[in-house]
């Protein structure tokens, strides 16, 4: 008899209670290793890492398998470790592979047969072969990560710190865990595991949720909050006004894209930009001092308004162009791509240093800095019971 989706943890109270919450990689990459082992045979092996310590003059990097493998482990332990690290592709570390025990035997993924060895069960084949399927949606919704994922949604670009409170609160009505770092902790996998899958992205320490992660939150969660919707309108919106701005960067007069390369250049620190233009050497558009560390340094930047891909000669001519303005650096800034020759070059040994930036970065640093767009500020109301309360004196 098959065995029923509808039972089990799924079944019960909303909670969350894997402490280590591993990736689904991991997790799947064990589920290609354990079944044909014995319970026996994996709580041994956690216990035996767990308890190999370095030494002094004998430092253990735990972080490569294959170095302490070989060197700690003996035996059939050792086959079996070497199997979780190679078998997996090299994604779960023998060391390091607890949390992922702890989901598949709460969750059922795993069970063990007549003779004791250890087979995937109907939920754990559904979870090892189907993405963002039925087995992977009861772990989101009983470990918090819709919730998560929705918290991000509603936060916008925002850091790890800027989830926490939403995040214990959540924990205080579906989790035994208190403890702060314990919050903090299962917050962070929960973030890394929510990443690893493409479901949230990070930039300069700060987490947005991704198209894939809207899409998995409509079907997780039917019926998204006000703030889910405006933060899917406002990344429709983002993309839409990325465009204008390509489409109008493309059709711009050349004088004027090198005057906003320059503008751009002083809205990013630079000083003494000089935009020579057409009068320029040797395809010099631009010449600018950057302060690196408590060294000026002057560098020539090219402005390309151009839809072909830049070549590795463009790169090569505004190098040799260096020596003409005593500059240490250049620049190329593009409304395109550049060509992989030119990138290899872009920082070969010996040479002098040139920064590529294409169309997509070039818009990234315009919208940065407020230059040809304008953010305005929604404001989004939330119920606050505590508000209504009397104050106490």
């Amino acid at each position: 008899m098959a065995e029923s989706t509808k039972t089990g943890p799924q079944a019960s109270a909303r909670r969350v209670r894997v402490p280590w919450f591993p990736t689904y990689r991991e997790v799947r990459g064990l589920l290609a290793v354990w079944p044909g082992h014995s319970r026996t045979d994996i709580t041994k092996l956690h216990r035996t890492i767990m308890g190999l310590t370095g030494k002094p003059g004998d430092q253990v990097d735990w972080r490569d398998p294959d170095s302490w493998i070989p060197k700690r482990l003996s035996g059939d332990q050792r086959s079996l470790a070497y199997a979780i690290w190679t078998e997996s592709g090299k994604t779960a570390n023998p060391r390091h592979t607890a949390g992922s025990w702890s989901l598949v035997r709460h969750y059922e993924l795993i069970k063990e047969d007549t003779d004791g060895n250890l087979q995937l069960t109907d939920r754990g084949r559904s979870f090892l072969n189907h993405r963002l399927g039925e087995a992977e949606s009861i772990l989101d919704t009983q470990e918090g990560l819709v919730e998560l994922l929705a918290i991000v949604a509603d936060s916008g670009p925002a850091q790890v710190r800027d989830f926490e409170e939403a995040w214990t609160e959540y924990l205080k009505r579906h989790s035994r865990f208190q403890a702060p770092s314990t919050i903090r902790d299962t917050l962070r996998r929960r973030l890394n595991n929510l990443l690893d899958r493409g479901l949230i992205d990070r930039e300069r320490a700060k987490y947005t949720v991704t198209d894939d992660g809207l899409r998995y939150l409509e079907h997780a969660a039917p019926e998204p909050g006000p703030r889910q919707m405006i933060q899917k309108l406002a990344k429709e919106q983002k993309a839409a006004v990325r465009e204008s701005l390509r489409k109008h960067l493309l059709q711009m007069d050349p004088n004027g894209f090198e005057e906003l390369v320059g503008r751009l250049l002083e809205e990013m620190n630079y000083e003494r930009v000089d935009v020579i233009g057409q009068s320029g050497d040797g395809g010099v558009d631009v010449v600018a001092d950057i302060q690196l560390g408590v060294t000026s340094v002057r560098e020539v930047v090219q402005a390309k308004r151009h839809k072909r891909t830049i070549q590795r000669k463009d790169l090569d001519a505004l190098r040799g162009s260096l020596y003409r303005f005593n500059a240490v650096r250049g620049t190329i800034v593009a409304t395109s791509r550049f060509a992989k020759g030119a990138v290899e070059a872009a920082f070969a040994r010996g040479a002098a240093p040139i920064t590529l930036i294409d169309g997509d970065r070039l818009i990234d640093l315009l919208i940065e800095h407020g230059i040809g767009v304008r953010t305005r500020a929604i404001e989004v109301l939330t119920f606050d019971p505590e508000g209504l309360s009397p104050h106490e004196d």
